[in-house]
């Protein structure tokens, strides 16, 4: 069973006898005994592809839940070892640019037998459908039946260009957004109301709105108007002047950071390893951190 499921994890058997140090034509005997025990073919076989049938498919989801549970049987009584296997994760792409790329590597290199399989995007994908085994999100959960840990928040600031705020005025007090042009993050779910850690909030205009930070960013170096979104966004624009921190008196509301899991499943020691060592991470950093941590923010 473990056979089939490396095979089908690595999508070839070269692939899955080089992960786990086995060779193909163990994993190829192995598969073969599984399926004439089953009386069923698991894969379909081509010279370019290698493919789950549909009975495929149905036995690697229960198979996967077996594993789990043997798994979970072993660490109980502490026979886990090390942890290994693939690690599928999400996350928004300026997060993982700016901090978790840097992030994963310090885990991978304590963790070497341990793969990552990153997709980022800013769109909150799904966990099952997806086959992921964790996502990082930022702001408010929109599904409850995820299980989810917080393990930091994302510390906000305004922002406009220098060519801006010459041609427009600087703001002082939130209130003042009203007659400025505003940018707006169109994923964030707040629509065009922006809210302020001292209970203040005001309606934005604006005439540029975007579904990527990215976007956002280069809108507001371009001069198109004022820009709320996480610091670590901005940090390089700050440091080279592009951008100015405007309403620096006035914190936008934080946002929570959660790790998510998908609903009703065992949590393998990898996946636990990283939630453990992320936490950690998150922790330690100043732009992160939740706020019970006692880290002051910038």
């Amino acid at each position: 069973m473990k056979s089939f499921a490396a095979v089908t994890d690595a999508g070839s058997f070269s692939a899955a006898a080089a992960r786990i140090g086995s060779s193909q034509s163990t994993l190829s005997k192995h598969v073969a005994a599984l399926e004439a025990h089953l009386q069923t073919r698991l894969f379909n076989r081509t010279t370019r592809s290698l493919t789950l049938t549909t009975d495929g498919a149905r036995f690697y989801e229960k198979a996967m839940s077996a594993l789990d549970t043997i798994e979970a049987a072993e660490a109980s009584v502490g026979l886990e070892g090390e942890a290994e296997g693939i690690l599928r994760l999400t996350a928004p792409l300026t997060l993982a640019e700016s901090r978790l790329v840097a992030m994963l590597t310090r885990f991978m290199a304590d963790n070497p037998r341990i793969e990552i399989d990153f997709t980022a995007s800013d769109h909150a994908l799904n966990l099952v459908a997806d086959n992921l085994d964790l996502a990082v999100r930022v702001g408010q959960l929109a599904d409850s039946r995820l299980i989810a840990r917080k393990i930091g928040v994302a510390r906000r600031i305004a922002v406009a260009s220098p060519a801006y705020l010459e041609r427009a005025g600087e703001p002082r007090h939130p209130h003042d957004l009203a007659q400025h042009q505003c940018i707006v993050y169109s994923l964030l779910g707040t629509g065009s109301r922006w809210t302020f850690e001292d209970g203040g909030s005001v309606e934005i205009r604006g005439n540029f709105r975007a579904d990527s930070p990215n976007m956002v960013r280069a809108a507001a170096m371009a001069g198109l108007g004022i820009a709320v979104n996480a610091r670590w966004l901005f940090e390089d624009a700050l440091a080279t002047g592009e951008l100015v921190h405007v309403l620096p008196d006035h914190e936008p509301v934080r946002m929570p950071i959660h790790i998510v899991l998908p609903p009703g499943r065992y949590v393998p020691a990898r996946t636990r390893s990283l939630i453990d060592f992320l936490s950690r991470e998150f922790a330690a950093d100043p732009l992160l951190a939740p706020d019970q941590s006692g880290i002051p923010a910038p």
